[in-house]
């Protein structure tokens, strides 16, 4: 030591498999030094064991004393170094059985896990990730301020298994951590214990919340709490019912629809920032699971979208806060978060919102984090787009439509029903055509004009004795009568056959005559 100053002499790390839980220094010096022995773990120091070695110039004292010549300084300095190397031993063994228990803790079903690893330092062409064992690709939620997290929702016996940090640089793979998460095959906390959750609210956003036991029971329901003394039921069913719906919160797709005596389930989707609250599960004999819920919003101004190096306001906003938090704005570089603004929030802050001008001429995507302590909980994604046109607005990752988006559904809209208007215009105009068509072919049906055949010859034959008729119908009215009555006659017989025999000497002539015209 040199004043407070430690300077490295020699160190090791113990773990179980040390034999000996010591570390001995040799020394070679002609004056006195003070050493010291200290304790770490990590990076925390637990044990500080002081110790003044005198070494004088004559070569019959030594510095460790014989059993004749030991003083009572010596014997001091002999129990100090044994407490020392008990003291760590001791606090290496506390510290082993603590990280196995945590490494092996096991959580309730249907709560959020957050996963952590830290490194000293991470450098830009190194990468720090999450994989689950048999899995090679990265399961990485968020990498932040050389740390890697992982943030698994809802867990259930499909989350279980071992859960590897990885550190990969100059082509080497490093196992930093692993952890070996058991789900529980319940969900039980009662009312003494809560179970605390952040949703992002937007369109595409969902909560679970689980009610699961090993137990049978005759009833089951699920309340909402959205402030103190608020309670309201949300869905119940008893055995042999079926499940009602009660309160305003509507069941999701993934909700119970029958009774099932060990489990209940109500989900949620999409989540709305107003859904925050404490949520029960209550059997037939009590309170059974309870869970906070608290909801994130992120937004942008101007909505309607931004000029070229006009600014940009990105909000976060969380609807409650039991405990500290801390908010911070990321601007992402793939899963690498870059910090751009973080605030703490606790009870006694009026806004519970964070805010970060921004002011560039390019796509940039950022999240807002939500931390408690070094524990990720909850991640807000947001894209902004920013161009030289007004057209071009902000649009939320999570595929929440902003007004310009509206505008532009809204102009598309309207060119579909003016394509469609015109579309309905050209085909009502070809039936109406069709239509005047098919009417003015019915009044010109060639159909309605029948031919009537004319013997020439006959006529001809007719057209002479009817004017020898007419030169003696006044000397002899019996002679033409028989001439009438024969031409008649003749006519009538045409009339009845089927195939009349036409002579070669005999000429005929088709008349077509429209009945139409020709209609008395």
């Amino acid at each position: 030591m040199e004043g407070n100053r430690g300077v490295l002499g020699k160190q090791q790390i113990m773990t179980k498999k040390n034999n000996k839980l010591q570390l001995t220094v040799n020394l070679s010096s002609n004056e006195t030094e003070h050493w010291q022995c200290a304790v770490f773990t990590e990076d925390t120091l637990r044990a500080l064991a002081p110790i003044t070695i005198s070494l004088s110039s004559s070569t019959e004292t030594s510095t460790v004393p014989n059993q004749e010549d030991m003083t009572q300084e010596s014997h001091l300095q002999i129990v100090i170094i044994v407490v020392c190397a008990v003291t760590g031993t001791v606090l290496i063994l506390l510290l082993g059985l603590l990280v196995f228990k945590r490494q092996r803790k096991t959580v309730q079903r249907g709560v959020d896990v957050s996963l952590r690893c830290e490194v000293s330092l991470l450098s830009e062409s190194s990468t720090l990730q999450w994989e689950r064992d048999g899995e090679q690709t990265s399961n990485t939620t968020l990498l932040y301020n050389n740390s890697a997290y992982i943030l698994l929702h809802t867990v259930d016996e499909h989350s279980q298994g071992k859960y590897y940090c990885r550190l990969m640089e100059d082509g080497r793979v490093e196992t930093v951590r692993n952890h070996t998460l058991n789900v529980s095959s319940n969900s039980h906390n009662g009312n003494t214990k809560m179970n605390t959750i952040y949703r992002q609210s937007s369109d595409n956003s969902d909560v679970s919340l689980i009610c699961k036991s090993r137990k049978e029971y005759e009833s089951w329901k699920w309340t909402w709490e959205p402030r103190p003394n608020s309670q309201t039921d949300l869905i119940a069913v008893e055995k042999g019912r079926e499940v009602q719906v009660k309160g305003q919160i509507k069941p999701g797709r993934l909700s119970s629809t029958t009774y099932n005596s060990q489990s209940f389930i109500f989900h949620i989707s999409p989540v709305n920032f107003n859904y925050s609250g404490k949520y029960r599960c209550i059997t037939n004999t009590g309170i059974y699971t309870t869970t906070m819920l608290h909801t994130i919003r992120v937004s942008v101004e101007p909505p309607d979208g931004v000029l070229r190096n006009q600014s940009v306001i990105l909000t976060c906003e969380v609807s409650e806060v039991t405990d500290s938090v801390m908010l911070v704005w990321l601007r992402m570089e793939g899963n690498r978060g870059v910090l751009g603004k973080q605030q703490i929030m606790t009870k006694k802050n009026n806004k519970l919102q964070l805010t970060v001008n921004l002011s560039s001429n390019e796509t940039e995507h950022w999240q807002c984090a939500v931390f408690t302590e070094d524990t990720l909980r909850a991640l807000a994604p947001i894209t902004i787009s920013l161009s030289s046109s007004t057209t071009d607005a902000p649009v939320t990752s999570s595929g929440t439509p902003t007004v310009t988006n509206q505008k532009f559904n809204k102009y598309a809209k309207a060119t579909v029903s003016s394509v469609l208007v015109l579309c309905t215009g050209i085909l009502l105009g070809a039936i109406f055509y069709y239509i005047y068509r098919k009417r003015m072919s019915v009044h010109s049906d060639p159909q309605d004009s029948e031919p009537v055949y004319i013997n020439i010859s006959q006529m001809r034959k007719d057209r002479v004795e009817f004017s020898s008729t007419l030169g003696n119908r006044e000397k002899s009215p019996e002679m033409y009568r028989h001439v009438r009555r024969n031409r008649y006659e003749k006519t009538n017989i045409n009339k009845r056959d089927e195939t009349p025999a036409t002579p070669d000497n005999v000429t005929y002539a088709t008349i077509y005559f429209n009945k139409s015209r020709f209609q008395t």
